[in-house]
C-alpha cells in the first residue's frame, strides 16, 4: 500500500492553547531522561481521587522543530482525561534541528519506558495501563510508540498525524541559506527541549519556507535516501501486535490530507490491528479539538475499551 506524506504534511500548524478553568489537579514536573547534562522533563497532572490510575501520555506538536510541555498541552482533552480518572503526562522531547527525529522517536519511547519502571512508585499510577496520544507531529510521535513491541503502550489515539513519508515532490532548498543571518541563528551546538515558542515558531516557518525543514529533521535529505526513510515510515515497522489506535481527523484538514490517514487507517485493518478511524468536518490538531469538542467523549470511550 502507498502512503506519501508531503511537506506541508509534516510541518505542523501552529498548536492553539485552549483554556479551561474549571479543574485544578495535583501537578508534580520530573526528569525522564538526561543527555550530555541535559535533563528532558515532563509534567505529570493527577486526578484528585484515590487509587490506581491509568495514565495517558500526550506528545505536543509543532513540526518537530517547536512546542513544548506547557504550551503544547491540549487543556481541553488534558481536563477530560483528569476527570475520567485518568492521569495525564505532558512530555518535552528533544526539538529538531539539534536533534534529529532518530533522538526524538527515542525520547517519546523513554518517557513510557522511564513511567513503566517509576511510575507506580513516584505517582501511583497504574503502569500496566499507559496510552500515548499526540496531535499534529505529536500524533506522528504517539505512532511511533508502537514500534517497539516489548514497550509499547497499551493504547494510542492520534489527532491530525501525518501519517506516510514519500519522496515525490520534495525539492531541497540551499544549505548556503543557513549561514546567512537570520532565523536560523538560534541553532546552536547543544540540546533544545524547551525552547522559546515565538523564536522556535519562527525557525520552523523560515525552513520551511526556504525548503529546509525536512533536511534539518532528518538530518538527510530525504528525496536522495529512500532506505533511511525506512526507519520512520509507519508502514514499514507495524504488524499485528502493534497497539489498538485511534485516528482522528478532519475531513477539510488544510495540513494533512484525510485521504492519507483514511489509507493509514485501511493499512491499519490490512495489518489486523484494532483500529478506528473517527472522522469530522474541520481543523487541525487543537483546532480540531477546539471546533468538535465531542471527540474527547469518543476519545476517552476508547481508552476505557482498551484500557479495563
Amino acid at each position: 500500500m502507498r502512503t506519501s506524506f508531503f511537506l506541508h504534511g509534516l510541518l505542523m500548524a501552529i498548536s492553539i492553547q485552549l483554556f479551561s478553568q474549571d479543574y485544578s489537579p495535583k501537578k508534580v514536573e520530573f526528569v525522564y531522561k538526561e543527555v550530555e547534562g541535559h535533563e528532558i522533563r515532563a509534567n505529570i497532572f493527577l486526578p484528585g481521587t484515590s487509587g490506581l490510575h491509568p495514565v495517558v501520555v500526550y506528545f505536543h506538536g509543532g513540526g518537530f522543530i517547536f512546542g513544548n510541555r506547557d504550551q503544547g498541552l491540549n487543556i481541553e482533552i488534558k481536563n477530560g482525561l483528569l476527570k475520567s480518572g485518568y492521569a495525564v503526562v505532558s512530555a518535552d522531547y528533544r526539538l529538531a534541528p539539534e536533534t534529529k527525529l532518530e533522538g526524538i522517536l527515542a525520547d517519546v519511547l523513554d518517557v513510557i519506558k522511564w513511567l513503566r519502571k517509576n511510575g507506580s512508585q513516584e505517582f501511583n499510577i497504574d503502569t500496566a495501563k499507559i496510552a500515548s496520544i499526540g496531535g499534529s507531529a505529536g500524533g506522528y510521535l504517539a505512532l511511533s510508540t508502537g514500534f517497539d513491541q516489548d514497550q509499547a503502550p497499551n493504547a494510542i489515539v492520534a489527532i491530525s498525524p501525518p501519517t506516510g513519508f514519500s519522496t515525490s515532490n520534495i525539492q531541497m532548498g540551499d544549505l548556503a541559506i543557513l549561514n546567512q543571518p537570520g532565523p536560523y541563528d538560534i541553532v546552536k551546538d547543544s540540546i533544545v527541549s524547551y525552547g522559546n515558542y515565538e523564536s522556535r515558531m519562527h525557525l520552523w516557518r523560515f525552513l520551511g519556507r526556504n525548503g529546509l525543514a525536512l533536511y534539518e529533521i532528518f538530518g538527510f535529505d530525504p528525496s536522495n535516501d529512500e532506505k533511511r526513510l525506512e526507519k520512520f515510515k509507519l508502514t514499514d515497522n507495524i504488524n499485528s501486535n502493534y497497539p489498538p489506535t485511534l485516528l482522528i481527523q478532519a475531513e477539510n484538514d488544510h495540513l494533512v490530507a484525510s485521504g492519507e490517514v483514511k489509507d493509514f487507517h485501511s493499512f491499519l485493518i490490512g495489518k489486523k490491528v484494532r483500529a478506528e478511524l473517527y472522522l469530522v468536518d474541520n481543523g487541525h490538531s487543537n483546532e480540531l479539538i477546539k471546533q468538535n469538542p465531542q471527540a474527547i467523549d469518543k476519545m476517552i470511550r476508547f481508552l476505557k475499551k482498551y484500557m479495563q
